[in-house]
């Protein structure tokens, strides 16, 4: 038999919670501050200045550095399944209505109606 311990292992609410930033993190990014020092202007500027350089290559890095700043990822979506089902079938009725309702004519309606003008037009 298995000896199954306690300790150690993921727990809820353990940890530092996502999305937060760590104790170094905070120290650093004050000191920057103090400082008068901002990564991203710096960034914004060593982008400029390879585009001016005509070095795309470094441009490019420092703007894809930059971009999550301006436009974060998007987060996944969940989908309900069954509510995108009820949700194309409702449609699908309304259409369905709304058809009804104008009397637009089916297939066999307009070749039917085909069919008569020609034998008319024949004679």
């Amino acid at each position: 038999m298995e000896h199954v311990s306690t300790h150690g292992g993921k727990r809820v609410g353990a940890g530092r919670p996502k999305g937060s930033r760590s104790r170094r993190s905070e120290a650093v990014a004050e000191k920057l501050l103090a400082l008068g020092k901002c990564p991203v202007d710096a960034l914004v500027r060593l982008a400029e200045e390879a585009e001016a350089d005509g070095d795309r290559s470094q441009a490019i890095n420092a703007w894809k550095t930059i971009l999550p700043f301006v436009y974060p990822k998007p987060k996944a979506v969940e989908i309900d399944l069954d509510a995108v089902v009820e949700l194309a079938r409702r449609l699908s009725e309304a259409k369905a209505q709304a058809a009804e309702d104008a009397h637009i004519p089916g297939w066999g309606e307009m070749l039917n109606k085909m069919k008569k003008e020609l034998d008319a037009e024949r004679g």
